[in-house]
């Protein structure tokens, strides 16, 4: 049995439709085209008239030593290179300082070059600084393996419209921070500088209240003892004039005894002229005194005894006659006296016999003669600064352009294949 037509495959079939996708796509050339070209140079021109965002980037590493050793010898603290670059840090990281560097710096003109009316300028200075970041270097497991022979910077960065001034305000920025750290490290030596002189003035009060007070006991020491002293040399005359003036009396009763005994004798003159020039009578012997020498009543007479009895009763003081009282009364006159109370007593400063005193005087001195001058001392080293950028981060404008070339043109193709499907066979409309 024959077949009634020409039997169709299905290579064919495809190599069929594959002929009409291409002379569709041939057909809506035109449209391929000038669909692509009019979108891509739509995109040409939002992207010439996007706002460009710059980005600037400077970094930075810890202060270098001899900067670190001028921080320490102006005050007395005990500064590293890591607090000091944390402290700088701190600062670079302040929202505060920011924005005080974005007011007094007159920023606000800076960043609206084109004098835009601002509503907020709080809101417009907030959204300015929010893109300022301080970032960390990356560290592998090697860095830290190997404790940072080489340093890496730390760095920050900053978005905005304006390349000149984004570049600007990060430099001031990393500059200002660097100097208010500087600032405060002096501030913070100067007030423990402050603090020490206060501390040294106020141990050099409690030295000399305590030397004076100690002062004022040895004076009273000293008053104390030479009062002793005084009631013991003054007991000592009392009982030598009174031992004095006993052996008086009793050489008042001696004498009267030996004057009646005279009297008694008949011995009223003395015998002076009875005895020789050597002391010895020459024909005088007294049986009863016999080998001694001879009794006072005797040799004076009662005359002679009876007015050494009235000089003595006649004597009003017996201080001539006690020979020890030129020794006690001495004694007495230097303890009256005594230079070393009179010293103490005249003194008006007892500060050059206090060393400590005399310490703390010279540091003093030393700590009031320091110069706070921080030239050239820095809290972190510049190892870029932040350059004007050439080209912005974004838009990306020449990939908006081909992203709009390339999706405009696969949008176009399918278009006129829709279109293309859409359209009636015109074999089909004959038949």
């Amino acid at each position: 049995m024959q077949q009634s037509g020409q039997e169709i495959y299905p290579y064919q079939t495809d190599e069929n439709d594959l002929r009409v996708l291409f002379n569709s796509l041939v057909a809506g050339k035109f449209f391929i085209a000038g669909l692509t070209g009019f979108v891509t140079v739509l995109a040409i021109v939002v992207a010439l008239n996007l706002t460009p965002i710059y980005q600037v980037v400077s970094s930075f590493t810890s202060p270098n030593e001899s900067s670190v050793i001028s921080i320490n010898k102006i005050g007395m603290t005990s500064e590293t290179k890591e607090s000091v670059f944390s402290s700088f840090l701190t600062q670079l990281s302040s929202k505060d300082l920011q924005r005080e560097l974005f007011v007094k710096g007159n920023f606000l003109t800076k960043f609206n070059s084109n004098n835009v009316p601002i509503n907020d300028v709080d809101a417009f200075i907030t959204k300015a600084i929010e893109s300022v970041k301080v970032q960390s270097p990356n560290l592998n497991k090697k860095d830290i393996d190997i404790g940072f022979l080489t340093e890496k910077p730390y760095s920050a960065s900053m978005q905005g419209n304006s390349s000149e001034a984004i570049s600007e305000y990060l430099n001031s920025l990393v500059a200002l921070a660097n100097s208010k750290t500087i600032k405060e490290l002096i501030k913070l030596n100067e007030l423990k500088i402050f603090n020490r002189i206060e501390e040294i003035s106020l141990e050099r009060d409690l030295l000399l209240e305590k030397a004076e007070k100690d002062r004022f006991s040895q004076i009273e020491r000293i008053k104390e003892e030479d009062a002793q002293k005084i009631r013991q040399i003054i007991d000592q005359i009392d009982r030598a004039r009174y031992q004095a003036k006993q052996n008086r009396l009793n050489q008042i009763v001696v004498l009267t005894d030996a004057a009646n005994l005279a009297k008694s004798l008949g011995i009223i003159e003395n015998n002076f002229k009875l005895i020789k020039g050597d002391g010895a009578s020459s024909d005088l012997t007294i049986a009863i005194v016999e080998n001694k020498d001879l009794p006072e009543w005797y040799l004076y007479g009662e005359k002679a005894l009876l007015q050494r009895v009235e000089l003595l009763q006649n004597r009003t003081s017996d201080d001539s006659f006690i020979p020890e009282l030129v020794t006690l009364n001495n004694q007495l006159n230097e303890v009256q006296n005594n230079n070393l109370l009179e010293t103490f007593e005249t003194r008006q400063d007892d500060s050059p016999f206090i060393a400590q005193i005399a310490k703390l005087d010279v540091e003093k001195i030393k700590l009031e003669s320091r110069k706070v001058e921080m030239d050239g001392v820095n809290a972190m080293q510049i190892s870029q600064i932040a350059l004007i950028p050439k080209e912005a981060i974004k838009p990306e404008k020449r990939l908006i352009v081909l992203l709009a070339f390339i999706g405009s043109f696969m949008m176009s193709i399918l278009l006129v294949l829709i279109m293309g499907a859409l359209k009636p066979d015109e074999k089909r409309v004959a038949h």
